[in-house]
């Protein structure tokens, strides 16, 4: 059973959420999945001290916060799910700070090189209101790391909720981006 990790970075449970919902319909119910929220988990920014940089094993950060707990999980999983409405032009800065404090996993002996990430984005404008800038930072990480990056699934403009709930266009679309991720698990 494949592994499935979703680490979403809004601070509420809103439109990215239910387009999450949807990705994962699209994924199946056969895949063993676990939804992380960051914003519940107390998790420092990086401190730069590069404490992880001094060892050539396993993630060692200098600090002891909920980030340890993600670790394992980033490296256990089969797919990692990254999700966040766009927030002033770039993800959420609860993703944010998950996201740099994995310079831990890659600074030493790179345990992310080889791992699939993908990106669900919702932004209150177009695609070239930030939502763009998101998947660019995710697509120059993952090169530099090693990640295959299976893609992104964008709903921009993202209506209200109620509207966002009643499309069926859009829950197609997100769907169709989760049956494609399968598809890239499943065929390897």
């Amino acid at each position: 059973m494949k592994r499935i990790l979703v680490i979403e970075g809004s601070p509420r449970k809103g439109n990215t959420a239910a387009v999450t919902d949807w990705v994962l319909a699209g994924l199946g119910g056969d895949m063993a999945v676990e939804r992380i929220r960051a914003a519940e988990l107390d998790i420092h920014p990086c401190r730069e001290c590069l404490r992880c940089t001094k060892t050539s094993s396993g993630a060692r950060c200098g600090q002891d916060d909920d980030m340890v707990k993600v670790y394992d999980k980033l490296v256990d999983s089969d797919l990692t799910i990254f999700t966040t409405p766009v927030f002033c032009w770039g993800p959420t800065a609860q993703l944010k700070t998950v996201l740099d404090r994995c310079f831990a996993l890659f600074s030493g002996e790179n345990i992310l090189k080889g791992a699939k990430w993908a990106l669900v984005i919702t932004a209150g404008g177009d695609h070239y209101d930030g939502a763009e800038l998101v998947v660019t930072m995710f697509k120059h990480l993952c090169r530099f790391v090693g990640i295959e990056y299976l893609g992104q699934h964008v709903v921009a403009p993202c209506p209200d909720r109620r509207r966002l709930k009643q499309s069926r266009l859009l829950a197609r679309q997100a769907k169709e981006f989760g049956r494609g991720l399968r598809e890239a698990l499943v065929s390897r």
